[in-house]
């Protein structure tokens, strides 16, 4: 999956999900040469030093499933399409 993530200084990268579960996913970001791992505290994803980043986007390819994940990652991602009911 292609991802685009967001630091605390405002500044966004792409990156390309290489594995991953609900605490912690290893990334490639394209401007950089090694892999990165993401780890999940409390809700929130942080850097390998600790630095707090959110998921701006996560875009699916074609032929894969990853609706579960995308789910516990970015919530609002698998809102887009569905009904709404409001009591």
């Amino acid at each position: 999956m292609r991802m685009t993530i967001r630091y605390t200084s405002g500044k966004t990268v792409d990156a390309i999900l290489l594995a991953a579960d609900r605490e912690r996913m290893r990334i490639t970001i394209v401007s950089q040469a090694d892999t990165t791992e993401l780890h999940r505290v409390d809700g929130s994803w942080y850097t390998e030093t600790m630095e707090a980043v959110e998921i701006d986007s996560i875009v699916q390819l074609p032929g894969t499933d990853a609706s579960d994940f995308c789910t516990a990652v970015y919530p609002l991602a698998m809102a887009a399409g569905r009904s709404l009911t409001i009591s």
